[in-house]
């Protein structure tokens, strides 16, 4: 069968990631399956469109993606993007932009396999909102010695409690300007983090 429907959870699944969601305060509505009719491997048979990651934490724009991305995205942003927001000193967490989540297409890297992004399985975050300061995109880094480098490093390597690919600036030129984030299943649970 075609990779939608071979990542395509159980019902019971299904209820208890939402009923997660809705523990978490996660603002979402659920929708009718999302596919391309020229690529059978492309798709999400059962999306939820996340609008907010938490209580006034904005995905921006609103994105389709299956239940366990947006999950994963929940807990981590509750777990380690607010806590180290009140350490940033820019108030609190309220907007996570987006580049990408679904999308059918093959990887940057290797276009006969597709990316993560096509099954709903990706989130490519471009930057983080304040409710009392300026934003922080994500970009190259290295060395700067600002609170802003801090923030989006410890984002970064916390993110791989949470998803099992981690990309960024540093990683590869397609990621230079943004966090690939996503929850491809591999053998042994191994996660790859750059």
């Amino acid at each position: 069968p075609p990779m939608p429907e071979r990542l395509a959870a159980t019902e019971a699944a299904r209820t208890a990631c939402m009923a997660e969601l809705d523990a978490l305060g996660a603002v979402y509505e659920t929708g009718a399956a999302v596919d391309d009719p020229d690529v059978a491997d492309c798709g999400i048979v059962h999306p939820v469109t996340l609008s907010e990651v938490l209580p006034g934490v904005a995905l921006t724009p609103p994105a389709p993606m299956r239940c366990e991305t947006a999950l994963a995205l929940a807990r981590w942003t509750r777990d380690f993007g607010q806590p180290a927001a009140e350490r940033l000193g820019r108030g609190a967490l309220t907007e996570i932009r987006q580049g990408t989540v679904y999308n059918c297409r093959g990887r940057s890297s290797d276009s006969d396999t597709m990316s993560e992004h096509a099954f709903g399985n990706a989130v490519d975050i471009m930057a983080f909102g304040f409710a009392d300061g300026a934003d922080v995109a994500v970009e190259p880094r290295e060395r700067e010695g600002t609170m802003a480098e801090a923030f989006q490093d410890a984002v970064r390597a916390s993110a791989c409690l949470e998803f099992t690919t981690v990309l960024g600036p540093g990683s590869d030129a397609a990621h230079a300007d943004h966090l690939h984030l996503d929850v491809k299943s591999r053998r042994g649970g191994f996660r790859l983090c750059q």
